[in-house]
């Protein structure tokens, strides 16, 4: 292969790359904190959001909406029917499935793990636009994750 053919194929393997989700656990060494069942509720005024692997979203806790309205950096891993890790960034989120979801700022900790527990209903917004409602199906790294 000459010089510029390497370069080519090199620049189509990075933009294929660019679609690879790559799982929080390996970024983050550590479990999710835990998982939850969602059902997709875009606001309208989201606009044409296309919720998907790696989207930026934040987690509000149904309990405090139209109270204090906090939300909290803790974003979801989206997974297929299998409970796989969703590899591909560009495949739409389902209407309704299972996400694990992973504490962003350790110094929240504390206030999530006396909050989380199966059962506990939150939501995943975008601002104060809720994207979906999610409840907590599973404790996973909640407790031993440290940072």
């Amino acid at each position: 292969m000459t010089p510029e053919q390497i370069e080519a194929l090199m620049q189509r393997v990075k933009a294929q790359e660019q679609h690879i989700h790559k799982p929080y656990s390996e970024t983050m060494g550590k479990p999710a904190d835990f998982e939850v069942e969602y059902e997709l509720a875009i606001d309208p005024a989201l606009g044409q959001i296309i919720p998907s692997q790696a989207m930026r979203c934040d987690f509000a806790y149904a309990s405090d909406r139209g109270k204090n309205n906090h939300v909290y950096m803790i974003y979801p891993e989206l997974l297929d029917t299998d409970g796989n890790i969703i590899l591909d960034k560009r495949i739409r989120a389902a209407d309704k499935g299972k996400a694990t979801m992973w504490i962003i700022l350790p110094e929240s900790r504390p206030t999530h793990c006396q909050r989380i527990k199966v059962g506990t209903q939150g939501h995943w917004v975008v601002g104060s636009k809720i994207l979906a409602n999610v409840t907590v199906t599973k404790i996973i790294g909640l407790f031993i994750n440290t940072t």
